[in-house]
């Protein structure tokens, strides 16, 4: 089991992990975590290469493994969570054949086994976040759900710590390139002018905007093409700064711009007769006019993506010097593209993270919810706001919506403890909301966890009494959220502000308060994060004002559409400086059939 070939059926483990066997304190939260809320004597955070396991984040191993934090192999069941990329739940490992063999039993005391597979930041399994019990244990769907959650928020520190590297990477070649720039009074100009322009570039189509007009005054260039790299779908695109759309070729070496990205070796023609006899299928785009023509790889860090074509009106090759300036131009570009990329990735993290945390909306019977999520228009600017909705087996519905303080992937993976400690408790604890808040509080202080969050908590829940008129029973807790807003039936709209009390994560013991009101047939509750009332230009009073206004004017609309009018009129459609969080719920009368807008409900 240790020629790095992975489990029987499997596929090859990874070559090597970037973490070290050494004690981590965020891994080793994530372990106390599992620990805690799954009531494991052990929670392994598990990183496997071909070599061995890892064990950044351990609680509960016996002596030397948990000082060594490795091991090889042969003890790693976790090597199956990652050869198969899929979870792995067994109730005693003894009784599987092909675990039963593994010196994880004897050794480390694996008997019941829980693992859930960690992802990094291109989204491969790399290792697993798991419970192991010394004993035989039935899991329960409850541990298996708890066990996912939390595995998502260690995928996404994981993803983060692949991320700054990059960055550290990226910005150090950046520094290598200014330094390799000499001090000629043409290339410093345009070099600066280049810098200074590219500082500001978030996209490929943004890098080619600002290269085109300093290629063209710093070298007489009066055509410039970046073509991006697609290595997983080996394809290249085309971005000319225009309205022109994006233009996909395949990687063919008849084709100049590929035989450069392949060979990583630049290519200058006179013209393009002498491109044509060397490539044939070489296009260089509908701005190019058949003079001298530069087809320069981009790369940073031993990776390659793409390549930057300039061409220029006559057939005259660039001289020494603007040669020089044309590898400055390249190296400057190149950066610029793997910063565009970086900041791609980044988004793509944070998405992952909220449609792992973020989950699908229960529909308990004539209750209809709709959430929505709008991540701010800066793409660093994301991931502390969240909803949830959890229907408790007595029938009620929780509903919840907070926002951890800060605007940045840390704030992204406090978000994912946060929710997985008020979802489990919520269901746990059948409790009034201040209780269930208070608890988090207590959690978050034990579990270490280092977050200030506003949250609110609501309960929707109904009497038998209640229940024979069509009533229900709204019962909520603030920890310094905004208050929830209450659309009528006839199109009244207010704030149900009864007051607010201390943010989670900053005092234990503080005193917490329930408030409630009745939920009239036919009417609208909306919860929501600040982003969606903020603004620089307005405080935030005016601005839950003006949500009432707007709930008000769009009252005879369905919830979907309701939703959607709402975050138009107050942000756009698209986040601004924040991002936005939204959770609504429309209780339809009990004694007629559930609306069709509602969709299917369940009992």
């Amino acid at each position: 089991m240790d020629d790095g070939r992975g489990a029987a059926g499997g596929g090859p483990l990874p070559p090597s992990t970037a973490v070290p066997a050494t004690p981590d304190a965020s891994f080793d939260r994530f372990a106390r975590l599992v620990r805690a809320q799954l009531g494991v004597p052990t929670a392994l955070v598990s990183l496997v290469t071909a070599h061995g396991q890892v064990l950044p984040g351990a609680l509960g191993l016996p002596a030397p493994w948990q000082e060594r934090r490795s091991t090889p192999l042969t003890h790693s069941v976790c090597q199956h969570v990652v050869a198969t990329a899929g979870p792995l739940v067994v109730r005693d490992v003894r009784d599987v054949p092909e675990l039963a063999g593994s010196l994880a039993v004897p050794d480390l005391g694996v008997v019941a086994y829980a693992g859930m597979p960690l992802r990094d930041a291109d989204g491969d399994v790399v290792g697993s976040l798991c419970a192991v019990d010394g004993q035989p244990r039935d899991w329960t769907e409850r541990d298996v759900e708890v066990l996912r959650d939390l595995a998502a928020a260690c995928s996404s520190e994981l993803a983060l710590r692949q991320l700054r590297e990059r960055a550290r990477e990226a910005l150090a070649a950046s520094e290598q390139a200014r330094a390799a720039a000499d001090g000629s009074e043409r290339r410093s100009r345009v070099l600066l002018r280049l810098s200074e322009v590219l500082a500001e570039t978030s996209s490929p189509a943004d890098v080619v905007a600002a290269v085109a007009p300093l290629a063209r005054d710093g070298l007489g260039a009066d055509h410039a093409v970046l073509h991006v790299l697609d290595p997983v779908r080996r394809r290249l695109t085309a971005e000319d700064g225009g309205d022109g759309g994006h233009r996909e070729r395949r990687l063919d070496p008849r084709d100049v711009v590929a035989a450069v990205v392949a060979s990583r070796v630049a290519v200058l023609v006179p013209d393009e007769a002498g491109l044509l006899a060397a490539h044939p299928l070489s296009d260089l785009g509908p701005g190019y006019g058949g003079g001298a023509a530069a087809v320069l790889p981009l790369a940073v860090g031993g990776r390659v993506l793409g390549a930057l074509v300039l061409g220029w009106p006559q057939p005259v090759l660039p001289d020494p010097a603007e040669r020089e300036v044309v590898g400055a131009l390249t190296r400057y570009t190149a950066q610029a593209v793997a910063r565009a990329q970086l900041l791609a990735d980044q988004r793509s993290t944070a998405t992952v993270l909220q449609e792992a945390m973020l989950t699908a909306m229960p529909q308990p019977d004539h209750l209809h919810l709709v959430s929505r999520y709008v991540p701010a228009a800066d793409g660093a600017q994301v991931g502390g706001d969240w909803y949830d909705a959890v229907v408790l087996p007595d029938g009620a519905t929780h509903l919840v919506i907070g926002d951890v303080v800060g605007h940045d992937m840390r704030a992204a993976a406090s978000m994912g403890q946060l929710r997985s400690l008020t979802r489990s408790l919520a269901w746990a604890l059948v409790e009034p909301p201040s209780t269930v808040l208070s608890g988090v509080d207590e959690a978050m202080h034990d579990l270490h966890v280092p977050a200030l969050a506003t949250v609110l908590l609501a309960r929707v829940e109904q009497s038998a009494g209640e229940a024979a008129v069509g009533a229900r029973r709204l019962r909520w807790s603030s920890a310094g959220h905004l208050p929830p807003a209450l659309l009528e039936a006839d199109g009244t709209a207010r704030l149900l502000d009864e007051g607010s009390d201390l943010l989670l994560g900053v005092r234990t013991g503080t005193p917490r308060h329930d408030h409630e009101c009745v939920l009239p047939e036919g009417s609208t509750l909306l919860l929501y994060t600040d982003g969606l009332v903020e603004r620089r230009d307005r405080p935030v009073r005016e601005g839950m004002d003006e949500l009432c206004r707007t709930l008000s004017r769009h009252a005879g609309l369905g919830l979907e559409e309701l939703v959607d009018a709402v975050l138009e009129d107050m942000v756009g459609g698209h986040g601004g400086g924040d991002d936005v969080a939204l959770l609504a719920v429309r209780a339809h009368p009990e004694d007629r059939p559930r609306p069709d807008e509602a969709g299917p409900g369940h009992p």
